[in-house]
């Protein structure tokens, strides 16, 4: 790429709703729960809520990202 290439929508990070559990690869149903014993994406959801909370300058109607129906 050169100088004068610009990247439209170039990716930052992951939000809370991103890292829902409907779409992680071990989701099977909502009936069935997850079959691991820690999420999968459990750092990353706490990067975006705390992510988030600063964007938002401070702590939202969102005081933790949902859990796992585990």
């Amino acid at each position: 790429m050169g100088d004068n290439t610009r990247i439209y929508d170039r990716f930052e990070w992951w939000s809370v709703d991103d890292c829902s559990c409907e779409f992680c690869v071990n989701y099977i149903s909502k009936k069935r729960p997850c079959p691991l014993e820690t999420c999968a994406v459990e750092d990353v959801r706490r990067e975006a809520l705390r992510r988030e909370q600063t964007a938002t300058g401070g702590p939202t109607e969102r005081t933790e990202a949902a859990p796992c129906p585990a």
